[in-house]
């Protein structure tokens, strides 16, 4: 069996996610962010596509928010670095 991964959320993900008013949103947010310890398997299950051009760079859908996140396989290590509506991250 694969070992876990850890994940690393960025300050201004943590901060919109503790500032997110919808609740339904916040929980599914919290427990897909949760999945990704899962990496890389649990990618089947998540609507998760590779950014073009940006190496070790997914995009994770939940509804209209998007989830920008790196793998390092060497560190066993995902980096949330952003979270926001489709239309301000790109």
């Amino acid at each position: 069996m694969h070992a876990s991964y850890t994940i690393k959320l960025h300050r201004r993900v943590l901060k919109f996610v503790k500032e997110l008013s919808d609740k339904k949103v916040k929980v599914k947010i919290v427990r897909t962010l949760d999945m990704l310890t899962g990496y890389p398997i649990v990618l089947r299950r998540l609507d998760v596509e590779k950014l073009e051009g940006m190496n070790r760079a997914y995009r994770l859908r939940i509804g209209k928010y998007r989830i920008i996140f790196y793998a390092d396989k060497e560190e066993r290590t995902i980096y949330v670095t952003h979270i926001g509506k489709r239309g301000k991250l790109y």
